[in-house]
């Protein structure tokens, strides 16, 4: 969510990050963590996590094409043993058309 959605929705949280980011720290206040502060940690695990699950989606779409192609080789190596090529649909005109229809188009 940019800033602006965030003050825009939220004007009191927005007004109370502002305050605590201008306001001096007081001595002798409590160590407790503030709302802000729980937030930024929240922000920060959430980033961590995210970039971990970006990190394993490309790792799993590097996974399947590899699995793709060894797939593919070993298909052409069973069709090169066995003379027997493997045959691809093709698709019929009234299949076609007929999603045409279910599209809308």
């Amino acid at each position: 969510m940019s800033n602006t959605t965030f003050r825009r929705h939220f004007p009191d949280l927005a007004r109370e990050i502002a305050a605590l980011r201008s306001a001096p720290p007081t001595p002798g206040a409590p160590t407790e963590p503030t709302r802000y502060d729980r937030l930024v940690a929240r922000n920060a695990k959430l980033k961590r996590h995210n970039r971990e699950l970006t990190e394993t989606l490309t790792l799993a779409a590097c996974h399947i094409q590899r699995i793709t192609l060894e797939n593919q080789k070993l298909r052409e190596e069973l069709e090169a043993a066995t003379g027997v090529a493997r045959l691809t649909p093709i698709p019929s005109r009234r299949s076609a058309t007929s999603s045409l229809h279910l599209s809308g188009g």
